[in-house]
């Protein structure tokens, strides 16, 4: 069989990616609560049957009058609605940032997206879709702050994290620094720990659901000595060069986030950033779930979101052996951009940029020297000492 593959944006949240061969493969930048294998292979057999049920119902279809295309079209509404039914029955709530009805939809498209009647069907739904997110938008404005900022500050100066600004280390050695360092939080073996990384090379981090051979020109990469991983956390894939970039881990034990939900728990985690960016005249804020954004005032003192700064990731390790698990966040930033070096070696669905204002994935990003002109190191030490300070 023939493989095709269909990619459908969530509004306001990932992009999901159903590819048809000999069986279905799921794959996106969205998020996991815990570890999604075991759910991601059961939506994929779900997907795959489902494919095979579409196509004898109108794949080939080319329907040559009224009659016939209205049959179609209903065919279609009802393989989507029996479809969205059998993934959320197996997804609920384990995906963050995507859902049934994106998942289905992508799989349509891959199965059938040539055919008049799914064609037609995509369109009309995705437009409704698309109009009631773009009129709850306008001009997006700061994610509001959903647990307090004494709230954020009491756990911090419980959490009393040591900070530490590493030495520089190859992607693979990052990459496999993240879970032992997690791991040994996990088991009480380590205290809790905010790492500033320094990358040795240049690389392109993919998400943990992501599908590489999408997601990255390999050949260029190679040809510019860029280092592809995978790192264990979802999201999307981040373009690294070692002096345009800043990242940041969290170890934090996992009562650290205990009772709070995603956005609750993504904003803990970074609330002492904004104030070190704040501290080195960079206006930034939360921007959906796991963004961090520029934020731009007007005249009038309105404030709205910019382009992005950069995203964060987390995970969960679970305790064992009466440690006290760990809870991993990860945040990379853009200090500076090369724009074009990032549009080669990156490969970015146009699908990912529908619900997007700005349609340019290049110049979504508003790296920190477009409001400072603070060096790197500078940025850097400021970090260091807003961590080491923050909630006391």
């Amino acid at each position: 069989m023939t493989e095709r593959s269909g990619s459908v944006k969530v509004p306001g949240g990932k992009l999901v990616r159903v590819t048809l061969a000999a069986g279905a493969r799921l794959d996106g930048d969205f998020f996991a609560d815990g570890d999604a294998r075991a759910i991601i292979g059961a939506i994929e057999s779900v997907i795959a049957d489902a494919a095979h049920e579409l196509d004898p119902t109108f794949a080939d279809c080319a329907p040559a009058d009224a009659v016939d295309a209205d049959a179609a079209a209903r065919a279609v509404q009802t393989w989507y609605r029996r479809t969205v039914r059998r993934i959320d029955d197996v997804l609920g709530d384990r995906l963050i940032g995507a859902n049934a009805d994106a998942i289905a939809l992508a799989t349509l498209h891959a199965a059938a997206g040539g055919s008049p009647a799914a064609r037609a069907f995509e369109e009309r739904h995705m437009a409704r879709v698309r109009r009631s997110w773009q009129a709850a938008q306008h001009r997006p404005t700061p994610s509001p702050l959903r647990i307090t900022d004494a709230e954020i500050r009491a756990r911090w100066a419980a959490l009393r994290p040591h900070v530490v600004v590493d030495r520089p280390r190859m992607p693979e050695e990052q990459m496999a620094l993240e879970p032992r360092w997690a791991r040994q939080v996990a088991d009480g073996g380590r205290e809790p720990t905010v790492r500033i990384w320094q990358w040795a090379a240049p690389a392109v981090v993919c998400g943990r659901y992501q599908s590489i051979e999408d997601e990255v020109n390999v050949a260029e990469a190679r040809a510019r000595g860029v280092h592809i991983v995978r790192r264990g956390t979802g999201g999307g894939a981040m373009f690294i060069e070692p002096a345009d970039t800043i990242t940041y881990s969290l170890y934090a034990p996992l009562g650290f986030a205990d009772g709070l939900d995603a956005v609750q728990t993504y904003q803990l985690c970074d609330a002492w950033l904004l104030e070190a960016l704040a501290a080195c005249g960079v206006r930034a804020c939360y921007a959906g779930l796991n963004d961090i954004a520029a934020v731009h005032v007007d005249a009038d003192g309105s404030a709205h979101v910019g382009g992005k700064i950069g995203g964060a990731a987390q995970m969960r390790v679970p305790a064992r052996g009466g440690g006290p698990g760990c809870l991993l966040h990860h945040v990379t930033l853009a200090y500076a951009i090369d724009a074009a070096a990032m549009g080669d070696v990156l490969i970015v669905d146009p699908e990912k940029m529908s619900d997007k204002a700005v349609k340019s994935a290049r110049r979504r990003v508003e790296p920190m020297t477009a409001q400072t002109t603070m060096t790197r190191d500078a940025v850097v030490a400021t970090m260091a000492r807003v961590a080491t300070s923050f909630g006391s």
